[in-house]
């Protein structure tokens, strides 16, 4: 039997069930075998969140009456989008990405990648240029727990300690999903409102246009 000393070596990956051998060559996706081991080591493995899209003339002919609400805020092409995506080319813009002047960019396959305004306006289909915001709980006459209850089915039996969701009306509860999986996507615990996610729906109900 072979010494275990003698048997050939493997790179551990963090997050990944498949290690990279010591004896891969580095690909042209690499500057070099430091950056492409560091690459295995953090990025090969994580979970990309995979896009979500809707169909809003699905709702509208269903009888629900959000959806003017979410093309108010010029929202419908960007929500209905479907297009291809790639986890492993996402993967790699992560890994290299960096900030020059406030602008998210990364280098992809020897190409340069700039996430600036006009690129995400035309990708997303999303309109005007990021001047007119809100300030987070401070936006006329928004308060999130005033906001929370008056989109509850019943007042009494609602728990205002923990913003859930399944407790509010329908065309409500719908756009609070829309915005914990689409316009302010999380993880996990898409039941429960943010803070956050109580002012958007604020902005929206009351058709406040913002950018």
């Amino acid at each position: 039997m072979a010494s275990s000393s003698k048997r050939p070596k493997k790179l551990e990956v963090r997050g990944s069930k498949h290690p990279l051998p010591s004896e891969q060559l580095t690909s042209k996706r690499f500057a070099d075998e430091k950056t492409q081991e560091y690459y295995f080591e953090w990025y090969e493995g994580r979970r990309i969140i995979p896009p979500k899209t809707l169909k809003l003339d699905w709702f509208k002919y269903e009888g629900f009456n959000f959806p003017p609400l979410l093309e108010h805020q010029e929202l419908g092409k960007f929500l209905e989008l479907q297009r291809p995506y790639y986890p492993e080319l996402i993967r790699l813009f992560l890994c290299f990405a960096t900030s020059n002047e406030g602008i998210m960019q990364s280098v992809v396959k020897g190409k340069l990648i700039k996430l600036d305004g006009p690129t995400l306006r035309e990708v997303a289909w999303l309109s005007g240029n990021g001047s007119t915001k809100p300030q987070p709980f401070n936006f006329g006459d928004f308060e999130e727990l005033t906001t929370f209850r008056d989109y509850q089915r019943n007042l009494e039996n609602t728990n205002y300690n923990k913003f859930l969701a399944g407790g509010m009306k329908k065309n409500s509860r719908l756009i609070s999903f829309i915005i914990a999986w689409m316009l302010k996507p999380r993880l996990h615990n898409h039941a429960q409102m943010s803070r956050d996610g109580i002012l958007l729906m604020h902005v929206i109900k009351k058709k406040i246009k913002i950018d």
